[in-house]
């Protein structure tokens, strides 16, 4: 704790952040109790699940609330920090088992996918095949998530009970409002999808879409997606010849 920012503003918990790095010391050990009692009884505090959602424009000037802004979920530190630490633990464990996924893991990024697309398509270029590719961006792909897909698709990767039930309680009765200055608006429940800006909701959100495969070569960036098709050329014959 003693490096957290103090100039991010507190959320909705109202907790300072200056006071959990200024009293570190004092506050380690009740916060240590509160992280295991969390895990051990697969809960997460109420107040560690509420957001405050900003909508940060994704062009200079938006012209449409629906599809020109992007919300991102400000929860409370303490629950960011509990957050990180399942979430690394979760990292362990399925980093080796996703398949052509290059977003959300450590030591890889769109370089390395860009990188093994360009090889792959140059070298089936060079032993006389054609490449067909098609991209596919999966549209409001985290607001859309089905969490009982979700923990299905989790307990497939075999992590541990304790934490797939922390997680069943993380996105269960989630609550945000809609904070714009000092203006507030009614809290909402959230009852799918996940929270943007969060730890888990990158990580969860690749192993929902692990087994998405399709043609000879997939490659993933969180939801965006390269489909390939190798094709073996045909020989071309005098029928298929025109003259322009």
């Amino acid at each position: 704790m003693s490096l957290i920012k103090i100039t991010n503003a507190p959320e909705p918990d109202g907790l300072a952040n200056w006071v959990l790095r200024d009293f570190c010391g004092q506050l380690a050990g009740p916060v240590c109790a509160i992280f295991k009692a969390s895990l051990r009884e697969g809960c997460v505090p109420s107040r560690w699940k509420a957001a405050n959602a900003i909508p940060v424009p994704i062009e200079y000037l938006p012209r449409s609330i629906t599809s020109d802004l992007w919300p991102i979920a400000l929860t409370a530190t303490l629950g960011k920090i509990l957050e990180s630490f399942v979430g690394n633990w979760n990292l362990q464990t399925v980093e080796n088992k996703l398949d052509g996924q290059y977003g959300g893991l450590k030591r890889w990024s769109t370089t390395h996918a860009l990188v093994d697309i360009m090889h792959q398509w140059h070298s089936t270029v060079d032993e006389g095949q054609s490449v067909r590719a098609v991209f596919v961006d999966v549209s409001k792909a985290f607001d859309h998530t089905d969490h009982n897909i979700l923990v299905a698709k989790i307990h497939r990767f075999g992590l541990s009970d304790i934490v797939v039930c922390w997680m069943c309680d993380f996105f269960r009765c989630r609550t945000q409002w809609v904070k714009i200055g000092d203006i507030l608006s009614d809290w909402l429940p959230i009852t799918a999808g996940m929270p943007q800006g969060s730890f888990l909701g990158p990580l969860t959100f690749i192993i929902l879409v692990d087994r998405m495969t399709a043609g000879d070569l997939t490659h993933k960036y969180i939801d965006d997606t390269t489909v390939t098709a190798l094709t073996a050329r045909q020989p071309v014959t005098c029928n298929q010849l025109s003259i322009i």
